[in-house]
């Protein structure tokens, strides 16, 4: 079951290198600001399953969380990864295995039953 969460966040990284991440607004948003377009929907952009793993990946501790980001949602060479993290290739994989696991556990907790 662990690879489907890789697959889930491979997916979940997709969608954040896919995304506008300037933190600036867009064009046009400046342009419909005062259309009353503001309320329209419920303002969520992110799939469902987007989402979950999102959710996941923010429960876990933040030396993980910033593996995963690094590794899932950026696109360079593991080496490069790495170095970003001032650690060994060793070290990020192992703690990727470690981060992955974290999050299929969370996954897990969020489909019990309550």
């Amino acid at each position: 079951m662990i690879e489907w969460t890789r697959v889930r966040l491979g997916q979940w990284g997709k969608w954040c290198r896919g995304r506008n991440v300037s933190g600036y607004p867009s064009a046009s948003a400046f342009m419909f600001a005062n259309m009353g377009a503001r309320a329209s929907g419920d303002g969520r952009d992110v799939p469902e399953d987007i989402a979950e793993i999102d959710a996941a990946v923010a429960k876990i501790p933040a030396p993980l969380r910033q593996v995963l980001v690094i590794y899932y949602c950026t696109t360079a060479p593991l080496w490069f990864k790495a170095t970003r993290l001032y650690i060994s290739r060793r070290t990020l994989m192992r703690r990727l295995r470690t981060a992955e696991e974290k999050v299929h556990h969370e996954l897990l907790l969020a489909d019990a039953p309550k």
